[in-house]
């Protein structure tokens, strides 16, 4: 009887260690990743427009932030810790940091990113940026995207990149130490993707985002 009891008794603390234990990993996971982002702009020059009044640099922003640039100007916003993105010219990009996977609705023009602090999410990505043609998913990489209205240039500049278009189809891996990209487009309602060189950006431009969040890019292997 009293073998029993004991029994019973290791039984009753082991389900209770299992109860407590799972729910605090999923819970911690999902708390570091919901965390505040600290959403700051860096650098601008030209004619930049943030949430609808002029960019400043220093600027502290919201969870939540739309930007627009004119013609030869450019914006650079930091977030978290490590996390660096170039708006570019010409371009009207919209920034949800309020989801556990922050993204980017990016209607016109280029996004350069160097994303060094991002959450681990497991199989998840962590940052991700849509196109009315496709979309490109990271978990921390440098990586470039472009769009017009028929069009989108996903670059995997040092890093991992899954590309897919808008539809849902034609979802690709891209992996590299030195820029693999693709190029997404819409005809008739069609889309079709084809292997692209490099456009829109180079490794000057990559490296020179990177060292403001005091990052070297290694050309010569996958980060």
């Amino acid at each position: 009887m009293r073998n029993i009891r004991l029994a019973i008794a290791a039984f009753a603390l082991l389900s209770l260690a299992f109860v407590g234990c799972a729910p605090r990993a999923k819970t911690a996971e999902t708390a570091a990743a919901a965390q505040p982002q600290k959403v700051t702009v860096v650098y601008t020059e030209g004619s930049v427009s943030v949430n609808g009044s002029s960019a400043r640099i220093g600027q502290t922003l919201g969870t939540t932030v739309s930007v627009e640039t004119g013609p030869s100007s450019s914006c650079q916003i930091e977030f978290g810790d490590k996390n660096i993105m170039n708006v570019g010219q010409n371009a009207v990009a919209s920034f949800d940091f309020s989801k556990i996977t922050a993204e980017v609705e990016l209607k016109r023009g280029g996004l350069t990113s160097v994303l060094k602090g991002l959450a681990q999410l497991g199989d998840r990505d962590s940052f991700v940026v849509k196109t009315d043609v496709a979309s490109a998913g990271v978990r921390g990489t440098c990586f470039c995207v472009w769009c017009d209205d028929a069009s989108t240039y996903v670059c995997a500049c040092n890093g991992t990149v899954r590309t897919i278009d808008a539809k849902g189809h034609d979802e690709q891996v891209l992996t590299a130490s030195h820029h693999v990209a693709r190029l997404y487009s819409m005809k008739g309602g069609t889309i079709s993707v084809e292997a692209a060189g490099l456009l829109h950006h180079s490794d000057a431009s990559v490296q020179a985002l990177a060292s403001k969040i005091g990052y070297t890019v290694d050309w010569n292997k996958v980060d």
